[in-house]
């Protein structure tokens, strides 16, 4: 886990909605339960949906994901991101499967299966090169201890705000604000910042994570007015929906870092 968040995004208007039937299939072992193996199911079908309107994750991201353990869920969580790029309604679960498997080695693996049923839109993404930015962080590798800076450089005055996604987290929020904070409360960037200028951003491997590396994320959001964000939000979703109803002009990045235990 980390203090810091990379993409880019305009949002305006979704193109026509198309009616998608799918199956998330999630398979698990006991270190979670059935009700989040289901729910991982869920937004497997959910990806799937995404994927047959052409959300895709770049070949760059697809890169990174395959130089690092555990690809499938690097690939998965890239997809949680690239969905901010789908709008699903009247969504239906048509049928839910839960069974279990044995491998070779005697372990138990718990499945379900979830179809689901509905209209999801492609939302637009806006170009405009004069409201743009680029990050840059020090490493996309990291121990615990590590320290964590960026760079930012924008081309027009914006409003920047950073988010650290958590994909892995089950029982606690996924998404919290980085920056603006207490110590660092000027997020009006007029050209170019290094992050941190007032505090300390250090990485550090979740004490709850049974794993040798895990994949985190930062998310960069650039506007052209402030916005009152939440300093916590309990999925990435939950996001996603505050961006998408936002009436004002506004740009998202998103970069990928892992961290080994």
């Amino acid at each position: 886990r980390i203090l810091l968040l990379l993409g880019f995004i305009f949002y305006s208007f979704p193109s026509s909605a198309k009616t998608i039937n799918v199956t998330g299939k999630y398979s698990h072992g006991s270190e979670i339960s059935a009700k989040e193996g289901c729910e991982s199911a869920l937004q497997e079908a959910k990806n799937e949906a995404a994927r047959k309107i052409g959300v895709k994750i770049s070949s760059e991201t697809t890169q990174k994901c395959s130089e690092i353990e555990g690809k499938s869920n690097c690939e998965r969580n890239q997809f949680y991101l690239s969905t901010f790029n789908a709008e699903f309604t009247n969504l239906e679960v048509l049928d839910k499967k839960q069974k279990t498997e044995t491998l070779n080695d005697d372990e138990i693996r718990y499945i379900c299966e979830i179809e689901i049923v509905a209209n999801v839109e492609l939302i637009e993404q806006i170009t405009d090169p004069n409201f743009d930015f680029n990050a840059k962080l020090n490493s996309y590798n990291f121990k615990s201890g590590d320290k964590l800076n960026m760079e930012i450089e924008v081309n027009t005055p914006m409003y920047l705000t950073i988010f650290q996604f958590l994909p892995y987290e089950r029982k606690g929020n996924q998404v919290h604000k980085l920056f603006p904070n207490k110590r660092e409360e000027n997020n009006y960037i007029k050209n170019k910042i290094t992050l941190p200028y007032n505090a300390k951003y250090e990485v550090y491997f979740p004490e709850t994570v049974d794993k040798k590396n895990i994949d985190e994320y930062l998310i960069f959001l650039g506007s052209e007015k402030e916005i009152k964000w939440l300093d916590q939000y309990n999925t990435i979703y939950d996001l996603k929906s505050t961006i998408i109803r936002s009436k004002y002009k506004m740009k998202k990045k998103d970069e990928q870092y892992t961290i080994y235990n």
